[in-house]
Order: C-alpha cells, then structure tokens, then sequence
C-alpha cells in the first residue's frame, strides 16, 4: 500500500476532530461515564489553541486511492535542558493511528516516521509516546527504548 502523508491545519478541524473521537472511542472502549460531547469541546479547543501557536503537529496517511487511512499527532513542550535533552524541547506522540483494514501495511511506520522528521526539523531533542500493546512492536523496530522510572499520578 502506497501511503502519502499531509500535513493537517485548522482547515482540516472538523475532520480532526472526526478522526480524534474515532481514536479516542477505540482506545477507551471499555470507558464508563464519559461525556464524548464534552470532550469533543475540550479537544477542538486543543486544536484551535496549539495548531495555530505551532505546539501540536498534525497528520493525516491518505493511501493510493485518496482515502484516510490513518492520522497522528505530536505535541511539543519545553522542559529543562538535560544531558539527554539540550535544546530542552520534547515531542510527545499521539493520536497515532491506522483503520483496522490499513494496519500491517506501513502506515503507522509512515505517520510515526513523518513525524520524528517534523520533531527533527524543529530541533527537538527528546521524543516519547505511550503505547497500546498492539503498537509496541512498530515502535521499538524503530528505536523506541521503553522508559525506566516513569511514574503517572
């Protein structure tokens, strides 16, 4: 499958924001009590904010027909500079997904791939994600390293 990757802006909103709730939906499935409605509010408001101020890179994978068959996201933020982090800015990952038919196929290789490329560009020197078990193998074949020490509250 031959896959071309386009870069989103906010004239793409409604159809971000179709692609979000899509992935939201998959990965939160068994969620109870969510407001989806809300949540669709706070994440067009994400959008707007950090698509336009240049914090949030987004992507769609469009296969040899036309059609979406995948999108992605990374998010920058700074944090202090480190030895393992000069430039002291960080990419975080998101959103990364592919349809169900389009998975196996390269498309997430092709999305996570365009989007160290944009981390790169902008001099980023720390790139992570979380990850879903079903992607763990994509990411480490492309040097992902699982994070020692790495506590959420």
């Amino acid at each position: 499958m031959g896959v071309t990757i386009r870069k989103a802006g906010l004239a793409d909103l409604g159809l971000l924001m179709d692609w979000r709730m899509r992935v939201l939906a998959e990965v939160f499935a068994d969620s109870r009590d969510v407001d989806w409605e809300a949540l669709r509010g706070r994440n067009e408001d994400y959008y707007h904010q950090h698509l336009a101020d240049g914090s949030h890179s987004a992507l769609f994978a469009i296969d040899d027909t036309g059609a979406i068959v995948g999108c992605g996201g990374i998010c920058y933020q700074a944090e202090m500079p480190s030895p393992d982090n000069p430039s002291g800015t960080c990419g975080y990952l998101m959103n990364v997904f592919a349809t169900p038919e389009a998975r196996g196929r390269g498309v997430g290789h092709a999305i996570v791939r365009a989007l160290i490329g944009d981390a790169r560009v902008r001099g980023t020197g720390k790139v992570y994600l979380e990850s879903s078990e079903m992607a763990r193998r994509l990411y480490q074949g492309m040097g992902f390293a699982p994070m020692r020490d790495y506590y959420k509250l």
